[in-house]
């Protein structure tokens, strides 16, 4: 890890730690970690027990959520720096990173934060990250018994592009992130069917092309799809990702969302993205 850079996430001053030289996080995570702070804390309870997205209203009692495939841990991070408004100040996040390398980025960026950012004092127990494989929550799960049926969520930006889609490099790690290689999206799905409480949230992104077969592994394993929202590169263009609410043991019944649009036509971001970004 030669070429190591530190990039200001612009949310309250939270800093990640990036190897340029191997797969890092881009549009896709941050619309993920808004768009799962966004739905949850639209169904946040009030204190007279109501629910609404104009009213938000951080939770009061613990929330535990799961990152799968952090990488270099993005999605934790934004989620983090954003808990105060949407999700309150008592919440956990653990985190799963195959990439030792990776890892090793992630507790820097928890170390950085913690010595330089005065909202993240107590960030190293907030956020632990487990530099393992996903698939030994249910090989191992001696090992992970004690984390089933415990999250309020899970978040995962996956590997998009199907095993056997064409010969892949196992050395070339941004490839790697983007292919099946060490894991499938059915794998994830039966790892978030272990840890995550009954009726709670999987959010997801992944390829829109994709959709038909997403939904039937989901289901299979015990997820129903209660949202989605199309992403679109331009409003002239087909949508290449989508966003996806499941809920384990949840009832049939799908909600779409209004389209997001990334780019203008003379390229730069939409108003939305602007907004999402902070900007």
């Amino acid at each position: 890890m030669s070429n190591i850079k530190l990039e200001n996430l612009e949310i309250n001053g939270y800093m990640i730690y990036q190897d340029k030289d191997s797969f890092n996080f881009g549009i896709d995570a941050v619309l993920l970690a808004n768009f799962a702070l966004r739905e949850v804390a639209q169904c946040s309870p009030l204190r007279d027990g109501s629910v609404g997205a104009d009213n938000i209203r951080p939770y009061e009692r613990e929330l535990k959520i799961c990152d799968f495939c952090t990488g270099s841990l993005p999605i934790p991070l934004i989620m983090y720096a954003k808990r105060k408004m949407f999700l309150g100040e008592n919440v956990k996040f653990t985190a799963f990173e195959i990439d030792k390398e990776q890892v090793e980025l992630c507790n820097k960026s928890i170390t950085y934060n913690k010595e330089n950012v005065e909202d993240a004092k107590n960030i190293a127990d907030d956020i632990i990250v487990y530099n393992d494989d996903i698939k030994n929550i249910f090989n191992d799960r001696e090992k992970y018994k004690t984390m089933y049926e415990s999250f309020d969520m899970i978040t995962c930006n996956p590997p998009y592009t199907k095993k056997g889609s064409g010969v892949i490099n196992l050395n070339d790690k941004k490839l790697v992130a983007r292919h099946e290689i060490f894991i499938t999206f059915e794998e994830i799905c039966k790892a978030a069917s272990l840890l995550l409480k009954s009726n709670k949230k999987f959010y997801i992104v992944h390829h829109s092309e994709r959709l038909t077969e997403l939904s039937e592994i989901l289901k299979s394993n015990s997820f129903e799809i209660k949202k989605i929202q199309f992403i679109y590169p331009k409003l002239d263009k087909p949508s290449t990702l989508c966003l996806i609410e499941a809920v384990k043991n949840g009832r049939a019944g799908v909600k779409v969302l209004e389209p997001i649009i990334v780019f203008e036509n003379d390229g730069s971001y939409t108003k939305n993205i602007e907004k999402i970004y902070g900007k």
